[in-house]
């Protein structure tokens, strides 16, 4: 604004275009959203008025070709043809055809033919159609119903592009397609076909377009307003549409269920509706903005009287302020922004005048020395802490200069600090020392500050503000001292030791390092290390570690060797330590190298040791590898031979168990026997009486009371044999078999207990058995009988040496979804040496009598493997033996 305008604009101009401006933006505003609204509303109608024309063409296609198709079928149900067709008479069908082509029916027909045996028979039309692509487009309609097809061939030099209708003829007596009579319109000719769809659509120009190719257009392809039409179409989808000034471009696809080569017709037509809300968008639009502009100049008129008013308000109340009268006051006006910057101006005088009172009190009771001088050195003021430094009354101190605060040696070097201060506009730091009344000098760093009242004049006055340095000083001089102690004890060290920064100077080098350069360590220390160091390639090995270290911020270990004259090889290390500069403040990396040659021929000794040691467990490691394999071998010989000891204990049970039962048979086929031989003798007696004709009827009755008796007791122990024989059989099948199967475990114990009652005919001892009577499980009943048989057996054989009469009890109870087994004896127990042994194999405390020690092994491996559950054994001397046996319920 300043560029354009040499004056500052009056306040009526600046309210006024904003103004303006607001309403252009309110305009553009208005523009957009109404040519938004119309612009949808356009949209919306014009996708409405597509969607009914799409609906009318679709129809009124529909309906043409549903007519067509409709006589050609009316002409092939026409007994003549039908029956010419299946006959071949082609007189006859040369001349229907011709009648149809000529007729009202056939006007919109370019190809009428038949075919017939696969081939082009009869042919009244213009064009003879491809009878590959016939096949290929009707080959499923052949012999079902009449339907339409779109075809594209080449014709000569051009593509044709063709709507046809194939009609199979029947032979009514074999079922068979006798002939097909295609009834066909050419798209690139028809101009009635073109002219409907453009009837249809009420539109001005029409084209038909497939594949990107002009088929036919209502009129000359070349005019303008129909090559627009046609541009337009080659790039755009079926359904889309089109605003050109009055003119609506739009796209229907035609027998859309002809999805191989879309055919689209695209025609153009005025629609009264686009031109309506154009003119009603121009007229609203012409109206909102009129209103806008006005209302935005009456604004800006009001806006100004009530403004003006309240601004000179404001600026006289400045002017009282500018002038230095700080009694007045801000009386506020109308405006509330105003008031508010009036008020604001009000604090802002009133907090200057407060902060003028802090720096005033800031500059008093600071501890640093802080003086305010001219240009010229004269001292205009000073704070409390300079006049206590110099040992003078600040009251007294006006019109005195610099020259007179410092010592005479150093009067030259403040002159010079006041001019660069003054004329340069430079910010000298001087280190002056200052004696105050008590003689004591101390050391102070002033800074000589130009300060200016306005930025861009000259300086005003020159501000010089001390730190007091005499302690630093004090603290540098140790550090010097503690520097040259360290020195002395790094040339003290037996190791190599110097530092460098990134550039490759030397900050650091002791003396057997400068001893190994050749050079005094004075003449090393700040030079470069190409200076120093001939070879190039070394400088670069060095640079290069350096920069890694630096990189990867921590100390990087090297180790390398080398030859002396006499062939000796040395091995050195070196390790690289990053630092931080004091001196500085750079990054700097410290390398210490050691001789490490005793260490190496260490570490080599150590190797042929460690070589020698491996040698020697390899060797042992052999032959503990073959002790190994022949102990393998051992065991599996060993658990053959278990296997087979188990086996014969299996087999030794068996054998036990067909003896008792075999025993337990005897006595019933005993008595059956004998009562067959007493029945054999009456039967002779009787056959003997009625022989000799002395038989009487007592005889009669008396043989067969005895013989109904004898029979019942030879049914009574054949059937007790069998029961024997059965219960056997299942025994011994289980025995031998590992198969699961489903038991009542109750009957199962007292079948298994059935064939072991030879044994307990020896002795006088008790058995009971308490098992729920309905108690069925899935198991493996082999297992289980081995398992009962051996426990049994076990009892029968070691519980009970000293008496005859002792007590065996067998539990059974559900537990834990599975069967909790417990057997018990009485007897004389086992000790807990015996306890912890009882399940090991060839275990045995009667080994004398020919036992082998496998039974209760057997019995482990049996409950643990077969039956997937645990045993556990009680005993005490004394009190007994139990077995605790838990299996889970099969399924």
């Amino acid at each position: 604004m300043k560029g354009l305008f040499k004056e500052p604009l009056g306040l009526t101009t600046q309210l006024l275009a904003p103004m303006l401006a607001l309403v252009v933006v309110m305009g553009m505003f208005i523009f957009a959203w109404s040519f938004y609204l119309s612009k949808t509303t356009l949209e919306h109608e014009l996708a409405i008025d597509t969607e009914k024309t799409e609906s009318i063409v679709s129809l009124s296609l529909k309906n043409t070709l549903e007519d067509i198709k409709d006589d050609l079928i009316d002409m092939t149900l026409d007994a003549e043809v039908r029956s010419a067709i299946i006959s071949g008479d082609k007189e006859v069908l040369d001349r229907k055809l011709y009648e149809f082509m000529n007729s009202k029916q056939g006007y919109l027909l370019d190809v009428l033919t038949i075919y017939r045996d696969g081939r082009n028979w009869i042919e009244a039309g213009v064009i003879e159609l491809p009878i590959v692509q016939l096949r290929n487009k009707f080959k499923n309609t052949m012999s079902s119903s009449p339907a339409w097809g779109y075809l594209s061939f080449r014709s000569l030099n051009n593509i044709r592009t063709m709507l046809v209708c194939a009609v199979p003829v029947f032979n009514k007596e074999t079922g068979e397609v006798a002939g097909i009579l295609y009834g066909g319109i050419d798209l690139n000719s028809n101009v009635s076909f073109i002219d409907r769809l453009k009837k249809a659509s009420a539109a001005i120009n029409g084209a038909l377009i497939s594949r990107h190719r002009l088929i036919i257009s209502t009129s000359n392809p070349s005019k303008t307003e129909m090559k627009k039409l046609i541009d337009w179409t080659m790039n755009i989808e079926p359904g889309e549409f089109k605003i050109d000034e009055d003119l609506i471009y739009s796209t229907i696809q035609l027998l859309p269920q002809q999805s191989d080569s879309p055919l689209l017709f695209s025609f153009s037509r005025i629609n009264p509706t686009f031109k309506y809300l154009k003119q009603n968008y121009m007229q609203n639009l012409g109206i909102l903005l009129s209103f806008a502009t006005l209302l935005a100049i009456f604004t800006a008129w009001g806006l100004q009287k009530r403004i003006l008013k309240a601004l000179k308000i404001l600026t006289d109340y400045a002017k009282n302020v500018a002038s230095g009268n700080r009694n007045t006051s801000f009386i506020p006006g109308q405006v509330k922004e105003f008031n508010n910057l009036g008020l604001t101006l009000e604090e802002m005088v009133s907090r200057l005048d407060e902060n003028s009172a802090y720096i005033s009190k800031l500059f008093s009771s600071a501890k640093a020395p802080i003086i305010n001088c001219d240009l010229t050195g004269t001292i205009l003021d000073m704070n409390p802490a300079a006049a206590t430094v110099a040992g003078v009354d600040d009251n007294h101190v006006w019109s005195q200069t610099l020259t007179s605060f410092f010592h005479k040696d150093f009067h030259k070097k403040v002159t010079e600090a006041l001019k660069q201060a003054a004329q340069e506009d430079l910010t000298p730091v001087l280190e002056l020392p200052i004696t105050s009344a008590d003689g004591t000098v101390k050391y102070y760093i002033w800074t000589f500050s130009p300060v200016r009242m306005a930025p861009d004049s000259d300086p005003d006055f020159i501000l010089l503000q001390g730190l007091d340095v005499t302690e630093n000083r004090e603290a540098v001089k140790k550090a010097h001292e503690s520097e040259a102690r360290l020195r002395q004890i790094i040339d003290l060290l037996p190791q190599e030791i110097f530092a460098n920064d990134l550039e490759g100077k030397f900050l650091l080098v002791n003396s057997i390092k400068a001893k190994k350069m050749g050079r005094p360590v004075d003449e090393i220390t700040g030079k470069f290390l190409p200076d120093v160091i001939s070879d190039p390639v070394e400088v670069t090995r060095i640079m290069e570690d350096d920069l890694r270290v630096i990189e990867r911020n921590e100390k990087l270990l090297t180790e390398k060797s080398f030859r002396d004259e006499d062939r000796n090889t040395h091995w050195i290390e070196t390790t690289r330590v990053p630092y931080i500069s004091a001196e500085n403040n750079t990054p700097a990396i410290l390398t210490i190298s050691t001789d490490i040659s005793r260490i190496k021929e260490v570490e080599q000794e150590l190797k042929s040791l460690n070589k020698e040691l491996v040698e020697r467990v390899t060797m042992r490691t052999t032959e503990l590898e073959n002790a190994n394999t022949a102990l393998v071998k051992s065991m599996d010989e060993l658990r053959q031979t278990q296997d087979k000891l188990v086996e014969t204990e299996k087999m030794a049970s068996l054998g036990e168990l067909v003896a008792g039962v075999a025993h337990e048979i005897n006595t019933p086929l005993g008595i059956s026997v004998t009562s067959a031989s007493f029945l054999k003798e009456l039967n002779e007696i009787l056959h003997n009486s009625f022989i000799s004709g002395q038989m009487k009827r007592s005889d009669l009755e008396k043989y067969l009371a005895t013989s109904k008796e004898a029979l019942d007791n030879i049914m009574k122990n054949l059937e007790r044999s069998a029961s024997l024989i059965s219960n056997f059989k299942q025994l011994a099948v289980d025995q031998a078999s590992d198969d699961i199967r489903q038991v009542n475990l109750n009957e199962y114990i007292q079948g298994i207990l059935l064939s072991l009652k030879p044994r307990f005919k020896q002795y006088k001892h008790k058995l009971t058995v308490d098992c729920p009577k309905g108690m069925e499980i899935y198991i493996s009943p082999g297992s289980l009988m081995q398992v009962i048989t051996n426990i049994v057996s076990n009892s029968l054989l070691h519980a009970f040496p000293d008496t005859e009469e002792g007590e065996i009890s067998i539990t059974a109870a559900p537990s834990r979804n599975g069967v909790m087994l417990t057997f018990a004896d009485n007897g004389i127990g086992m000790s807990p040496e015996q306890t912890l042994k009882v399940f090991e194999p060839f275990y045995t405390t009667a080994r004398s009598s020919g036992n082998t020690g496998l039974g209760m092994h057997l019995v482990y491996n049996l409950v643990t493997r077969a039956l997937n559950g645990t045993i556990e054994c009680k005993s005490a001397p004394g009190e007994g033996t139990s077995y605790e046996i838990w299996f889970p319920e099969g399924k």
